[in-house]
Parts: structure tokens; sequence; C-alpha cells
């Protein structure tokens, strides 16, 4: 009986030990493939179903959500120096509904920067948390932000 009883647990874990192993190559391949679109905006913007786009324009991609207290701030003082921007390709996406981001984006003069994705594409593209920018010339990212970044650092890749 207490053989029988080893035999078990040590068939279940060695069951969850490779669920864990094949749940972590999973993740880290889509991490990698994750990294990989975001390298080109042709690339993140095909994935995401975007269409109206000046590729050889310089362009800011920012991923936010209305909660957070750092996308709050980025678009507070993005709102406030817009026309530091004006110059760039100013693109906001969020996966809350089309609805509460323009709410948010109304707050800080910047609706007109939304652009309309699918929630579940955006989650899939990008990994990991809010706020990130992702900024391009040429159409190659030069500079990825995850966080929260002053809009000095974005600019002074840009110029």
């Amino acid at each position: 009986m207490k053989k029988r009883l080893l035999i078990i647990i040590g068939l279940v874990v060695i069951g969850l030990l490779s669920w864990m192993g094949y749940s972590s190559v999973q993740k880290l391949d889509q991490k990698n493939k994750s990294e990989a679109i975001v390298q080109n905006l042709n690339s993140l913007t095909n994935n995401l179903g975007l269409k109206v786009l000046n590729n050889n324009q310089p362009t800011i991609f920012m991923y936010f959500n209305s909660d957070c207290h750092f996308c709050q701030w980025e678009m507070k003082e993005i709102g406030e120096n817009i026309k530091k921007f004006q110059n760039y390709q100013l693109l906001l996406a969020s996966f809350e509904p089309k609805n509460e981001a323009l709410d948010f984006l109304l707050q800080y003069k910047l609706a007109q920067y939304y652009v309309e994705v699918d929630p579940d594409s955006l989650t899939n593209t990008i990994s990991g948390g809010v706020p990130q920018t992702f900024i391009y010339e040429n159409g190659l990212l030069q500079k990825h932000f995850k966080g929260e970044v002053k809009i000095e650092a974005i600019l002074e890749v840009l110029e």
C-alpha cells in the first residue's frame, strides 16, 4: 500500500513539474515572439490591425490604462507639452473599452491620438504591464520604455 502511494505521489510530482516546465517554455516563446513583433512598426501595427500610419514619420506608441497612476501622470505631462510632440506621430492604445479610454484621454486633450485595437491582440502582442512606450524612427524600434518615463527622455531619443 505504501509503495503504491509513493508511486502515485511520484507520478503526480513528475506530472506537475512537466506541466510547469511546459508552461514556462510557452511563456518564454510568447515573450520572444512579442519582442520580435515590436522591433518593427509595420509588424506591430499589422499585428494590431492598424492601417492608417505614416511609417516615415517618427512614431511614439504608448500602451496605457486609465486606472494606472503612472499612465495618468504621463498623459498629463504629454497633454501639457503636446506642442513638443507636433513633429511626431503619437499613437495611444489601451486594452480597456474604447469609451473608457477616450473619456480618460479627453481629460488631457489627447483623444485624437487614440488608436482602437483589439484588446486581446494588444495584450498578446505586448507582454508586461502598463505603461509602455515604444519609439520608432524609419519604422524601426529605437527605444522601449517599460513603466513611467519622463517626456524629456522620450524626446531625447527622437532629437
